[in-house]
Formats: C-alpha cells, structure tokens, sequence
C-alpha cells in the first residue's frame, strides 16, 4: 500500500531541549493516525513539522511522495489542502455561534 506520510529520523530542538529524537513513521492511504502524550512531548511540533510549519533540524518528511523540507509556501499550501488534522483546543470562539464560527474561516480565506 502506498505511503502518504513517511518521516525518517526526525529531530527538532528548543534550546537545549530536544523535543523530537529521531521520530521514524509511516502512515499508510487509508489509515486514520492518533498521536498520543503527555504535555511537552512533542505531539504538536511533530504534526507542525508534517505540514511544513516549523523546520526540523534533522530527517526527512515525505507528503503524497514529496518532500516538504525546503519547500516554498505555495507548494506547502498545495499539499496543506490535502491534509486534515485537529489540535486538541478546536480553536473555536465561545463567543460565537457554530455558523459564525465556521463563517468567520470562510472570511478569511476568501
């Protein structure tokens, strides 16, 4: 079956801090991926770094059988409209209705 997502040796740190440590992963067309941890792990700077986000200083990230590393933000725009994924704060405004918050994205893209 076919790589969508293929990461080797992934490594990202803050400071002295090393967040990701040679992370390796391969998500399959199809298959549905939950990344689980503990506050501070790297879960978010992982996801980050899959969609072009934040730089890792080492690996390789392969999207659709591209690599993303390096990539301009148009190209990472492109493969961006291809990728779904959620934080674990759904970013939504309290103060606002569900059509009001769905239209507020709309605005700004348009």
């Amino acid at each position: 079956m076919e790589n969508i997502i293929e990461i080797k040796g992934l490594k990202k740190k803050f400071g002295d801090k090393e967040v990701l440590k040679g992370i390796d992963l391969s998500v399959q067309k199809g298959e549905n991926v939950v990344v689980l941890g503990k506050s501070g792990e790297g879960k978010s700077v992982m996801i980050k770094c899959i969609i072009g986000m934040i730089q890792p200083d080492e690996g390789s990230i392969k999207v659709f059988n591209e690599e993303i590393i390096g990539l301009v933000d148009q190209q990472l725009k492109d493969i961006r409209t291809r990728i779904g994924f959620l934080f674990q704060s759904g970013a939504l405004y309290d103060s606002m209705t569900v059509r009001e918050n769905l239209s507020f994205a709309l605005t700004r893209v348009l």
